[in-house]
């Protein structure tokens, strides 16, 4: 049901950031919220643009009269607290058609219907009219950006007008925000970062001096491709952390949320990170690795490509580790090998006297029995290990790998 609400250009005025000469809409006649809305554009003679286009046959262009349409459709959204305070930036038309031209004194009604709403992004249709009759017509979308503030973004910083900032969000001097980036609330980048392209970043994360993220992947197969880095809620990044993109097309590279990576850990092309993982210096993490929950890595450690390190496990510092790690060991060596069971980890993880008895004896099956690792699983599976923490250890053991699981610690002798 539509609802007469009248905004006059005093109330736009407070909406909407455009001023004279931009501000291309004088009243709104009527809105349905989120739905339709109705507003009124008066041409007059005196209106700026008619001096140039054209002296002696005054037309209102009509990339004018398109903004009018987005003005007005921006109002619908802008004037709903949950949108107020925004910004509204075309990112796309389609069907557009011009069937008349506008000329000083015509009233343009501008029609604006919603056809979908997708996080900050609206689609609608609309259309200006003249006494009744279509002057134009299209299929638009839009986005609703944040308004950055100046204490939110230094003097030098640079961020590009697509790029969608959340409440408090701090970025510091020299810092380049890219297009399409999305910054979640109270996140703060400090200075001379570099955040690219299609990048997404959640809430309250801190990313120090230096920091690139979401450049290229630094993969022969990749082409320029649409891809991605997603980034969780509430991870540190320390200085110059260097996170690449997604190989393939709308392939991701995706990082969960409260993880801490120290200074100089590179994380390559569709890694899969996920929560409370410690990272510690100038560690990296080759393409497609995956990297399960409350991992710890030692620092100056190489990781191989498609290697997969499972939860709860420990890596020692300087380690290069070219295999598997299974979940809750401990894992150190050049080249890597199982040096024992993380019970430390297990223990401060809450994890059940059960859940910690089951993994010690899968250990001992695996990495320290005379069996091979199909004929220790399947022991493994005739004792019937009931602790969700077995059952997790089994079910890594038991999936698909590229690179095969890391060796366990060949016993010594002495001569």
């Amino acid at each position: 049901m539509e609802e007469t609400k009248i905004l006059d250009c005093r109330t736009l005025k407070e909406i909407l950031p455009h001023r004279y000469p931009s501000l291309l809409v004088d009243r709104i006649i009527t809105i349905t919220p989120r739905q339709f809305i109705v507003g009124l554009k008066n041409v007059t003679i005196n209106e700026p643009f008619f001096q140039g286009h054209f002296e002696d046959n005054p037309i209102m262009p009509g990339v004018l009269i398109l903004e009018s349409l987005l003005q007005t459709g921006a109002s619908l959204f802008l004037q709903d607290p949950e949108y107020f305070g925004r910004y509204a930036f075309f990112s796309s038309m389609d069907k557009v058609q011009f069937f008349d031209h506008v000329t000083p004194g015509d009233q343009l009604r501008l029609e604006m219907t919603v056809k979908k709403i997708k996080d900050t992004v609206i689609y609608m249709t609309g259309k200006a009219l003249v006494d009744g009759k279509c002057m134009c017509s299209g299929e638009f979308s839009f986005n609703l950006a944040t308004r950055p503030t100046k204490p939110q973004i230094d003097a030098t910083a640079s961020v590009h007008h697509t790029a969608v900032l959340g409440k408090n969000v701090f970025i510091g001097a020299n810092t380049i925000v890219g297009e399409h980036v999305h910054i979640g609330d109270n996140t703060v980048i400090n200075a001379n970062c570099f955040i690219e392209k299609w990048t997404r970043i959640g809430e309250s994360c801190r990313i120090h001096f230096g920091c690139v993220i979401g450049s290229e992947a630094q993969d022969m197969k990749y082409k320029g491709e649409k891809s991605w880095v997603v980034i969780g809620d509430r991870n540190e990044i320390r200085e110059y952390v260097t996170i690449n993109r997604a190989t393939g097309e709308n392939e991701v590279t995706e990082i969960g949320s409260d993880n801490i990576f120290l200074t100089h850990v590179h994380i390559a092309h569709n890694c899969k990170l996920q929560n409370n993982i410690i990272i510690a210096n100038t560690t990296n993490l080759g393409g497609h690795t995956e990297v399960e929950d409350k991992v710890v890595i030692g620092g100056m450690t190489g990781i191989h490509q498609f290697v997969r390190i499972g939860k709860g496990a420990m890596v020692g510092a300087y380690t290069r580790l070219p295999q598997d790690v299974p979940p809750f060991m401990l894992c150190e060596g050049n080249p890597a090998l199982i040096r024992g069971l993380n019970a430390v980890g297990l223990r401060r993880g809450g994890v059940s006297k059960q859940g910690i008895q089951d993994v010690k004896e899968i250990h001992k099956l695996i990495f320290r029995s005379e069996l091979n690792v199909n004929q220790a699983l399947e022991k493994c599976k005739a004792e019937a290990f009931s602790s969700p923490e077995a059952a997790h250890l089994l079910s890594f053991l038991e999936a698909p790998t590229k690179r095969g699981v890391t060796k366990k610690q060949e016993s010594t002798t002495s001569s």
